[in-house]
């Protein structure tokens, strides 16, 4: 992953959740009346896109792995899209997913593939449907599930080669990497998530959604922001 981008994404929607509460004056980024929820609360509201980084914190033990240094080591980019109707979020998300996960056979083999990016991150991909409600002004608390299965190829680095996911810990044999037992031909769980958003108006119809979140398997700390248009 890439961590010092990753770890910007990470910052940003904290700085404007600060500024919504010790800017009242600031103009261009205020509490939104974006959703316009004190005027009408029936109706369709607005649909936002946006993207979440997951960083990975939680790992098994036993942990086989390399030497983990950072929160971005493993993760995950989630594409969002919601939809605001009454004081409820609909949304749907596609995970392209870097995750540490194991899997064993009864003779102790280990699921792959393995070894991206610097670091033994399996390729799995997952889709999630997600549900909010709007509590108290305009924050919103949102529930999702995810479907996750893989082998899957990673939608942002599709032009990596075998050896280029195996670059840097010594596979020379693609076997190494791609799985060859039947028992281990797949990896699929079901996950759950809990996050947090606050729209923000910026100009017009137009607003910024950071959200700040967690998944519940390998504690995956969520963060991002969308675009809302009202």
């Amino acid at each position: 992953m890439l961590n010092k981008s990753l770890t910007l994404m990470l910052i940003l929607p904290l700085f404007l959740f600060s500024q919504t509460k010790k800017n009242n004056g600031f103009q261009s980024v205020t509490p939104a009346k974006l959703l316009e929820r004190g005027d009408s609360d029936d109706g369709f509201k607005g649909i936002s896109l946006g993207i979440l980084f997951q960083g990975q914190s939680k790992y098994p033990n036993p942990y086989y792995g390399p030497k983990v240094d950072g929160l971005f080591n493993n993760g995950a980019y989630h594409f969002t899209i919601d939809f605001y109707y009454k004081k409820f979020i609909v949304g749907f998300q596609l995970s392209d997913e870097f995750l540490y996960l194991e899997k064993f056979d009864n003779n102790g083999a280990v699921w792959k593939p393995r070894g991206f990016n610097g670091s033994y991150s399996s390729l799995t991909r997952s889709y999630w449907l997600t549900l909010g409600y709007n509590i108290i002004s305009n924050l919103n608390v949102k529930l999702g599930v995810g479907f996750r299965s893989g082998p899957k190829e990673s939608l942002t680095n599709k032009n990596f080669t075998v050896s280029q996911v195996a670059e840097g810990y010594d596979f020379s044999d693609p076997l190494n990497v791609i799985n060859t037992l039947k028992q281990l031909d797949e990896f699929s769980e079901i996950d759950y998530s809990l996050s947090i958003t606050y729209p923000i108006k910026v100009y017009g119809k137009f607003g910024l959604v950071p959200e700040l979140g967690y998944t519940i398997k390998h504690a995956g700390v969520l963060t991002g922001i969308s675009i809302i248009y009202q």
